[in-house]
Order: C-alpha cells, then sequence, then structure tokens
C-alpha cells in the first residue's frame, strides 16, 4: 500500500502479542509486502539479470470466461484490513453495504483472492509460522451477512506463499512462494491445494501475479534492476519453455500489484515516488500508459468483474489507508470504507 505515516507503519506490521518466532523466509516476505504496496522508498542494490529459459511443466489453460455484469449492489469486493494492528480479510459490497470481518485472532492475513463465482476466498496468513495459502468458503446470500462455512490450509510448508490468483474456470490458483533464499518464482495448484508446483523460475524476485481472463496467460510484476521497483511481464502458459514477454518499459518505480481488465486490452498497475504513487492503465496493444488518478498516494487498483469501475487504496482522506472506487477513465471517484485503520490491497468479485 502507499507510503503512510509511522502510525500506519506501525498498524499495518506491528508485532501482535504471544507471537511464535517467524522463519527467516517470511522476513523476506514482508519486504516484499512492503514494497508491493509503497511502505518503503526504492533502493539501488546491484543489478539482476532479466528472466532465464526456464523450462518448467505445462500448465494446463482455463477456458475462456466472458466479463460477468456486476450485481445489484455493485459486487463483493474482499480487501487486507488492519484491525487492532493485525492484518484481517474483511469484505463489503460496492455500494458500502454488507461489511463483514471474515477472519480474526492473532496472525497476519494478505493478499485476498475471490473465486469467479464468488464463493471462495484464497489469501496467505502465517498463522502455521510460514505464509500459506488458505481458503475461506463464504455462505453467500443476497440481501444478508455472509458468515464463514468453512476455513482450509490449502499448502503445507512448501515455502512462503502469496499472491494467490484464480483461473477464470475456478479450478486452478496461481501464486508466487519463496523456497530457501532464491528469488520468488510462480508456483500453481489446483483450487483444494493438489499438485502444488512451480511453473516459472525467475532470477528477479515476482511480488504480484494475476490470471488472465482468457486464461492462457499470466501477468506479473518481478524485479529487474532495482529490489523494489518492479517491471510487468506476461508468460504464456502454452509456451512455458519460453521467456515471459516484457510490457512495461520507460516507466519509473513500478509497485508490485496488477490487474487485467476484463477484455483483456489493458492492466492497472501503480507507479511513482513512493510517497505519491499513481494508478495507471497499461495498454496492451500500444504498451502505453494513462494515467486515473492525481495525487493521494494510491495502489493496488482492481476491475469491477464488468470493467465499469476500479477499487484501489488511497492515503487521499487526510493520510488514513481507505478503499476508494472510480469509473474506469478515473473520473466519479468516491469513498468505500472509512477505517481509523488501513484497508488496502482489495480484489473485486460478483
Amino acid at each position: 500500500m502507499p507510503t503512510g505515516p509511522a502510525r500506519g507503519q506501525a498498524r499495518l506490521f506491528g508485532r501482535p502479542h504471544h507471537r511464535r518466532p517467524r522463519l527467516p523466509p517470511s522476513l523476506l516476505l514482508i519486504a516484499a509486502l512492503l514494497a508491493l504496496f509503497g511502505l518503503v522508498t526504492p533502493s539501488t542494490p546491484p543489478t539482476i539479470i532479466s528472466p532465464a529459459n526456464v523450462s518448467l511443466p505445462m500448465a494446463k489453460a482455463a477456458p475462456t470466461i466472458l466479463p460477468k455484469p456486476t450485481d445489484v449492489h455493485g459486487g463483493r469486493i474482499v480487501f487486507t484490513c488492519t484491525r487492532a494492528e493485525i492484518n484481517q480479510i474483511c469484505m463489503v459490497h460496492a455500494d458500502g453495504s454488507g461489511y463483514e470481518q471474515l477472519t480474526a485472532g492473532s496472525s497476519n492475513s494478505y493478499y485476498p483472492a475471490i473465486s469467479p463465482n464468488g464463493k471462495e476466498i484464497v489469501f496467505a496468513a502465517n498463522q502455521y509460522e510460514a505464509f500459506d495459502l488458505c481458503r475461506l468458503a463464504p455462505a453467500v446470500i443476497e440481501g444478508a451477512r455472509s458468515s464463514i462455512s468453512r476455513l482450509k490450509r490449502l499448502t503445507d510448508y512448501i515455502g512462503n506463499a502469496f499472491s494467490p490468483s484464480f483461473s477464470p474456470d475456478g479450478r486452478q490458483v496461481a501464486f508466487v512462494n519463496r523456497t530457501g533464499g532464491g528469488p520468488a518464482a510462480i508456483w500453481m495448484m489446483g483450487n483444494d491445494g493438489e499438485d502444488p508446483h512451480p511453473i516459472y523460475a525467475p532470477i528477479g524476485d515476482v511480488v504480484g501475479v494475476a490470471w488472465s481472463p482468457d486464461g492462457l496467460k499470466l501477468a506479473f510484476t518481478m524485479s529487474v534492476e532495482n529490489q523494489f521497483t518492479y517491471e510487468v511481464f506476461l508468460l504464456y502458459l502454452n509456451n512455458l519453455s519460453s521467456p515471459p514477454e516484457r510490457l512495461s518499459r520507460g516507466i519509473k518505480d513500478i509497485g508490485g500489484s496488477v490487474s487485467w481488465s476484463p477484455d483483456q486490452t489493458d492492466l492497472l498497475i501503480f507507479a511513482g515516488p513512493a510517497a505519491a504513487r499513481e494508478i495507471l492503465r497499461l495498454d496492451l496493444a500500444t504498451r502505453q500508459t494513462t494515467q486515473l488518478t492525481y495525487g493521494g498516494n494510491n495502489a493496488a487498483a482492481a476491475y469491477s468483474p464488468d470493467g465499469q469501475h476500479i477499487v484501489f487504496n488511497t492515503l487521499r482522506n487526510g493520510g488514513q489507508a481507505d478503499l476508494y472506487i472510480m469509473r474506469a477513465d478515473g473520473h466519479s471517484m468516491r469513498r468505500l470504507t472509512e477505517n481509523p485503520e488501513p484497508d488496502w490491497q482489495a480484489q473485486w468479485g460478483p
């Protein structure tokens, strides 16, 4: 999330009481989180070489899913919500109704992803010391608050797993995983946690990953020259033996998140100095960007299922980290959440 005052940083990453010691790799994940949401100023470590030509197991592409219309409430938005200095998973309708905190306890939860049918949420949590992916299955009932029907751990000490993204048919989950001391790689598994395996092992650190609406590609952000700034790439799932395609060039200080438009014409990214991030639309045909926000320090944008609106986190409300919604052209902005503690990292489902 964007840079905030020292108070906001303490709330996001304050140490909970009575926590067990962390495994050393999880410290690296926290650094990735800091970079992903602009909580640190970019540094300049030694140059990291571009991705190697790595041949890994072939992924099964999902069928094309057309954009879905947003429902009468505007769809459901899941997000990371800091409450009592612990990061939790929350959900709210796009009209501001139906707010609910879905997780509780002393472990930190991040990176929520909502399934294409809106009935499951996968997220990263360190309740098992390392960061594992867990799945919530809320009983989503129209017009009523949801209730958690089950919580399942999907990964089991395979490293530090984060940034999940559902395939368009909901049957598979792509995610980022860091094992040992090497760079974070792209992995894939079934939506029930079956057969987790790497599909792309980069030299630079991968931070965010997003599955394309046609199921054939993964967009991701990866460090190339600086540790906490990134470039945007495309990985073609039917040709994993070839290096990914680099999409961004000349855009300064790109952050770690990426989101597809439902029609696959563009990606949402954020970029700019650590205290002045802006939301940009990256056109896939021309590779040109359009700036959508002006001021406020913004990050982690995501489209609505019908592509008509965008949700993002920003500090424009007096330095308080809130979620805002705007039209896809950047106009008609409105605040969605207003909690003294940060709301950030939103994903929009049906």
